[in-house]
């Protein structure tokens, strides 16, 4: 990491994990109204998490991808933009099954459907396991490096961070 890039680059990068922190803890929460069979506040809980999700995405979408790519991400690494944004894509997909799946459990509990969306989830939390060590290991880290203080300062500012679980 440059040395420009230090001190505002570990606070981008905290401010982003400590997003996916928050994003982790509400799916959790949602997660363990299902498993109690609250439809109603696991449909809450997931409505808190796919708001937060949606403007994490926006932040990165609208500010970090851009300079990532625009300072070589593409060519420079192995996790490219698109890469990113196709990751992006199918969270949005699975999120919106999960969120047409409890409304129908509200109105019709039904066990294999239950255990259908538990599955689904599953596959769900693979892809955020493999999409947060991307961001971890690649976006933040070499944003942090080719980024200089003053746009990282300004990144810092734009993030958005979803209700606290």
């Amino acid at each position: 990491m440059s040395a420009a890039g230090s001190a505002p680059g570990s606070a981008l990068r905290a401010a982003m994990m400590g997003v996916h922190e928050r994003l982790d803890a509400m799916f959790a929460a949602q997660q363990r109204a299902l498993l109690d069979r609250d439809f109603v506040r696991a449909g809450a809980w997931l409505d808190r998490y796919r708001a937060g999700l949606l403007l994490h995405m926006d932040d990165e979408e609208q500010h970090v991808l851009p300079l990532y790519a625009a300072r070589g991400g593409d060519d420079a690494s192995d996790a490219p933009v698109k890469l990113f944004l196709g990751e992006h894509a199918r969270m949005r997909e699975f999120v919106a099954r999960s969120v047409a799946a409890i409304a129908a459990l509200q109105q019709q509990p039904d066990d294999r459907a239950l255990l259908a969306l538990f599955d689904q989830q599953a596959t769900y939390k693979n892809l955020l396991l493999h999409h947060d060590l991307r961001e971890r290991n690649a976006l933040y880290p070499r944003v942090e490096q080719w980024a200089d203080a003053g746009e990282l300062q300004a990144l810092a500012a734009v993030v958005r961070s979803p209700g606290a679980a």
